[in-house]
């Protein structure tokens, strides 16, 4: 019966995913009857094709029964929801969990010899965190696009307001092109807000063709400017020295980074919110204004675009975004109350975030950007920049982990929701997936070998079963993303995916930095170059040169299992293979896009398309 089960639940997945794709938006909402008829559809179809594909009425009908029983359960829970997103998480869940459990079952209770259970307990775990994961993500994205109500939704501030305290605008900098940051300085002064100044931190530039012209045009504009010089801390050194540097009545501290350009209304409609004393930061997402500049700039700002329209939407709603380190504010004393930037962390924005919820403090997601900056315009820089927030994520997750936990009665973390905890602890986590997919490719590597030397593994072995939900968590994740991104940004499906691509083009990249992190406490603050980069094909093979290995590797090991297992279960094998082969040699064909304009695909929008 467990196995009929699995395949009912397989089969609901793919009903409910369908119909979510096909009706699941509805931004204006729906009325109760309209929920119901559409959950209906999905109950009726699943049972329809698991009747027809395994001939079972009685089990159809007790399946169906106990279906609709957990939709109704997620309904219940997630009252902001429409049915099409209660309908497909109950039955995607349902399937990970079977999986777990029949993997579970085979490890306890299937004759294996000793060191086999051993060897199959440890995937095992390894498989509990990548379930873990995948039900995460696929959560977030129902979160939002699924959502019929929202109930922390934070507008541009238009109304009347009678709140104008003194914002301090810092800007760091460690060699940047003058051009460039003069013209973010320029932007500044025209900021329409009543009482501002601006702080200029060049941190340790020693060419001084790079410094002198920036610190020049500030002592000829009013602009606070401070030259540093073999000063400690990278980044949040230079913002913590920025600090010391505020004027004693500044309220709010702002954060710009030296690419950005920023829109004349910024603090106008962020600075309000805080006139809420429990309101500690306000954070804005990030634009790119050469995002269409080439192929390669337009799949990874819609990448880094999936973050804010999805995740920090969702994590709003439990009072948990993190602080993103530009295009950000947040109040004077609470910076302080906290000790300031914390030098120890490469991704000294996300931690401080952590540390102000930790204090009961509130925050302020604004679905809206305020200006455009610049993006990498190389593979090697964008991997150099993905290492530092993947190495910065890990060092905040050995710290903070245990904290984190549910069970965790740490006085540094009791202010925490559940739900905060939990939105930290999986973001955290999310940075290890890069990893698994490391791990089940040597995996699957050496079940290849196994096949064609007739080798045992001191694992379980695989089966038809095992080898599905897999293949069914590729095509929904796959999917789930460029969709997502077709209605929240108004791009294309086409540049939906080629955004997923790009996120998958990092993937060694985040792996290794996930494993430098786990023996190295104390990372190095990798600078992100924006401009000075030639593009061409010798350096796009030399930067993806382990992908591109790793690539050809699995291509190689398709045709190899399709001959050694002509039944089904060779198939599926042999799809993993190529999925983990798509992974890899995506790195390579992202940093051949550098050197390709963009073919008119049709663009996401320069703002958001309205979801609330």
């Amino acid at each position: 019966m467990i196995e009929e089960f699995f395949y009912y639940a397989i089969t609901a997945t793919l009903a409910s995913f369908a119909w979510l794709i096909l009706t699941g938006y509805r931004p204006k909402g729906e009325s109760r009857f309209t929920g119901n008829l559409h959950l209906a559809i999905v109950l009726v179809v699943s049972a329809l094709i698991y009747f027809v594909w395994r001939r079972e009425l009685g089990l159809t009908a007790i399946f169906t029964l106990g279906y609709a029983l957990l939709c109704v359960f997620l309904w219940n829970r997630l009252p902001d929801w429409n049915s099409r997103g209660h309908a497909f998480l109950a039955a995607f869940g349902v399937v990970q969990l079977v999986f777990l459990g029949r993997i579970l079952w085979v490890i306890l209770f299937g004759n294996l010899a000793r060191h086999v259970v051993i060897g199959s307990l440890v995937l095992f775990s390894a498989e509990v965190v990548v379930v873990l994961l995948t039900l995460y993500f696929a959560f977030e994205v129902l979160d939002v696009v699924a959502r019929l109500r929202w109930q922390r939704y934070f507008p541009p501030f238009t109304g009347p307001n009678d709140y104008w305290p003194k914002v301090s605008v810092h800007v760091p900098a460690h060699a940047e092109p003058p051009d460039m940051v003069i013209k973010t300085l320029t932007a500044l002064r025209k900021l329409d807000y009543p009482t501002y100044e601006v702080i200029m931190v060049d941190d340790n530039t020693t060419d001084d063709v790079l410094w002198r012209p920036v610190v020049n045009f500030c002592y000829q504009n009013g602009i606070k400017v401070f030259h540093l010089q073999d000063y400690p801390g990278f980044k949040s050194g230079a913002l913590n020295f920025a600090l010391t540097q505020t004027a004693p009545d500044v309220e709010v501290v702002a954060v710009v980074d030296s690419d950005y350009l920023v829109t004349p209304s910024f603090l106008r409609e962020t600075v309000p919110y805080f006139s809420n004393p429990r309101v500690a930061f306000v954070q804005t997402p990030q634009s790119f204004y050469n995002r269409d500049e080439n192929l390669f700039a337009h799949f990874s700002a819609l990448a880094q675009r999936f973050f804010f329209e999805i995740s920090m939407r969702s994590r709003n709603e439990q009072n948990a975004i993190i602080f993103c380190g530009t295009m950000g504010l947040i109040r004077k004393r609470v910076l302080e109350r906290i000790g300031g930037w914390d030098e120890w962390c490469i991704t000294e924005d996300a931690e401080a975030s952590l540390r102000m919820l930790q204090k009961g403090y509130q925050s302020v997601y604004i679905n809206q950007a305020f200006g455009h900056g610049l993006l990498p315009t190389t593979f090697d820089a964008t991997k150099k920049q993905r290492f530092r927030w993947a190495f910065g994520g890990m060092q905040i997750l050995k710290r903070y982990g245990w904290r984190l936990l549910p069970w965790s009665r740490s006085d540094q973390v009791e202010k925490l929701s559940f739900q905060q905890r939990l939105r930290y602890l999986m973001g955290l986590l999310g940075w290890f997936n890069d990893l698994l997919v490391l791990i089940f490719t040597g995996f699957l590597l050496l079940t290849t070998a196994a096949f064609a030397y007739d080798w045992q593994l001191p694992i379980r072995q695989l089966a038809e079963w095992i080898l599905f939900v897999p293949v069914i968590s590729i095509l929904t994740g796959v999917l789930r993303v460029a969709w997502a991104l077709h209605l929240t940004t108004g791009c294309s499906w086409r540049s939906g995916l080629g955004a997923f691509m790009a996120m998958l083009a990092l993937s060694l990249t985040v792996a290794r930095a996930c494993i430098s992190a786990l023996w190295n406490d104390k990372g190095t603050f990798l600078r992100t170059p924006k401009y000075g980069l030639e593009t061409d094909l010798t350096r796009a093979l030399k930067a993806t040169s382990w992908e591109t290995i790793l690539g050809i590797l699995l291509v190689a090991a398709i045709p190899l299992v399709l001959n050694l297992r002509t039944n089904r279960e060779g198939v599926l094998l042999a799809i993993l293979l190529a999925w983990h082969a798509i992974i890899y040699l995506s790195a390579l064909r992202f940093a051949l896009l550098e050197a390709l304009p963009v073919k008119q695909p049709k663009t996401e929008s320069p703002g958001q398309v309205s979801m609330d």
